[in-house]
């Protein structure tokens, strides 16, 4: 016994050094939390397959994985003016166990210090065995207790679970209130899942921790059968961090597919828990300081740090970087100095030795970076919205730009990968297209004006380049694959109705192009990107060729080429925000 209260004075010591803004200090480190997965009783049999399903999945690997066995919560309606202190209550009698298994007690109400002990040595950084090594108080050893202080309990609760025919239903009924209303095309088969997750935190800080060696602490060398017997009654202070809800589709198209193999309805149902798991773990991770990945910069230029695939670290992951300042009170704030994001990742799995391979990262926007800063992740969505606009010798390629890009280096583990789309709007007035005329008509004469709008819609893939230092410069060569159209309202006195198809044109195109961008902010960009496009020759919606037999005299909207394969050049200029 005196060798844990020996080791809780000297935890109370690396605790205050740990500890976020205690004493004014900021913790520079992570400590893996513990994750324990609860549940509210399902409502029937597809939330019974669902949640078996969950309760086997494992924790992301950022975290120790603490199951216990525990009943589900009894389900409580959300009107229930009683809910919190009902969580509350279920989640602190949960709390008993939780603590149980930290101490492995056994059937004779015995603890003991082998799953702290082992906890402690894996999330032990190079840093911590290397100091151990010089010294006589093991600080491996030291970090167990702290550990059980950053134990979490996640409740997640099925708030809706209603198969696609059910959200059809809904859709029908919702539509049905429109004038032009017409029934949903039912083309898709699965489950939608609404989800709502709790994030609880157990409480073991010193206060805690003497309390329960005093009142309960039983080992095989110090039986106490009143101590042992008083456990059954024992909680601990539990608190609510955060919560988080969303939504879940697994779905499948009803359409027989060639030489492939459909999942059946219950396979469907068993691929909704890992996505609810990977959704609550993100935005979480946003908001839970404890979950935050915390390092301090290894080397510069190239930024290294020591994470790697024991922290889940991820292709592109985005972290701030600090100065961390101090007052003449000793009170510590930080000052953001630049932004990086992984690029390779290393193998660290293991316990650590004090000689782990660093992971290396791109600085992406900031100012200089020195080693001994402290890096904190900020888990962005990996989306960017572009605004501004597109001139080109033809206006049809032009105009007033929008776009959106999302972040796939995750998923193909190469850093700086985009899918996205881009859309440039420019209506016409009054022009002068020339003659204009299908196998079976004419359209437009060299006396008629024309109004209406053109668009030009690619889907594209590109990557950012960082080719300085700091980042706040970088190149993105993008390719695309898209459509240009025109769409008339008006040609000389007439007045083009919607649903006329001859007036309707489109043609494939090619965009390529390079950006050069300037990120501002870790959320503001300004890019300039001059590019070049092919066109093929133009149809109708009725998919009548079209052709040319006198072109206009000054063709600033390109309809010289509308019958016949071009090319030509574009200037992009946007503002980027990411999220």
């Amino acid at each position: 016994m005196k060798r844990y209260l020996i080791l809780l004075t000297l935890v109370s010591f690396f605790t205050g050094l740990a500890a976020q803004n205690t004493n004014g200090k900021i913790n520079t480190r992570y400590l893996r939390p513990s994750i324990t997965m609860l549940f509210a009783e399902p409502k029937d049999a597809d939330e019974a397959i669902l949640i078996n399903k969950f309760r086997n999945l494992e924790v992301p690997g950022k975290f120790d994985d603490h199951r216990i066995q525990f009943p589900d919560m009894k389900p409580v309606e959300n009107t229930n003016p009683a809910k919190k202190t009902l969580l509350e209550n279920y989640i602190r009698k949960a709390s008993n166990p939780v603590i149980a298994k930290w101490w492995g007690r056994d059937e004779q109400g015995n603890f003991n210090y082998t799953l702290v002990a082992k906890r402690a040595s894996y999330t032990a950084t190079d840093a911590d065995a290397i100091i151990s090594r010089g010294s006589n108080t093991s600080r491996i050893e030291m970090l167990g207790e702290q550990l059980i202080d950053r134990s979490y309990i996640l409740l997640y609760e099925i708030t809706d679970l209603y198969t696609m025919d059910e959200y059809y239903d809904r859709l029908d009924a919702q539509n049905r209130k429109k004038k032009d209303y017409t029934p949903a095309k039912r083309t898709e088969e699965g489950y939608n899942c609404d989800y709502k997750v709790y994030a609880y935190k157990v409480a073991f800080n010193d206060s805690v921790a003497a309390e329960f060696y005093n009142r309960y602490w039983v080992d095989a060398q110090n039986p106490d059968k009143q101590k042992a017997a008083a456990w059954a009654d024992a909680t601990f202070p539990v608190r609510l961090i955060t919560e988080a809800a969303g939504s879940v589709r697994s779905s499948q198209t009803k359409a027989k597919e060639k030489n492939k193999v459909k999942k059946t309805m219950q396979e469907l149902l068993e691929d909704i828990p890992a996505n609810i798991q990977s959704g609550a773990a993100f935005e979480l991770g946003r908001k839970i300081e404890d979950f935050k990945l915390k390092v301090t910069v290894f080397k510069a230029y190239p930024v290294t740090a020591k994470l790697g695939t024991k922290e889940d670290l991820y292709t592109d992951q985005r972290f701030y970087v600090y100065e961390i300042e101090q007052d003449r009170s000793g009170n510590q704030s930080t000052v953001r100095k630049g932004v990086v994001r992984a690029k390779t990742i290393n193998d660290n799995k293991g316990i650590a030795t004090g000689t782990s391979l660093p992971s290396a990262f791109q600085q992406v926007q900031g100012k200089r970076i020195y080693p001994g800063m402290f890096m904190e992740s900020k888990d962005d969505y990996g989306i960017i919205l572009n605004t501004g606009f597109v001139s080109s010798g033809n206006k049809a390629m032009g105009g007033f730009h929008i776009g959106a890009d999302i972040r796939i280096s995750r998923f193909i583990k190469k850093p700086g990968w985009h899918f996205g789309i881009d859309v440039a709007i420019n209506p016409f007035k009054n022009v002068y297209a020339g003659d204009i005329e299908t196998d079976t008509r004419t359209l437009i004469s060299s006396a008629d004006v024309c109004s209406g709008n053109t668009l030009a819609l690619a889907v594209t893939g590109s990557k950012e380049m960082y080719f300085t230092r700091r980042g706040n410069i970088y190149l993105r060569p993008q390719v695309g694959l898209g459509i240009q159209t025109y769409s008339f309202s008006e040609v000389g006195s007439y007045s083009i109705a919607s649903d006329d198809k001859d007036y309707s044109w489109t043609s494939y195109i090619l965009p390529a192009g390079i950006g050069l961008g300037y990120n501002i902010s870790p959320m503001l960009s300004l890019e300039m990107k001059p590019g070049v496009y092919l066109r093929t020759g133009a149809s109708t919606d009725n998919k009548e060729s079209l052709s040319q037999t006198a072109a206009p005299t000054d063709d600033k909207w390109g309809f010289g080429t509308i019958g016949k394969f071009s090319a030509g050049t574009t200037n992009t200029f946007s503002l980027k925000i990411r999220f």
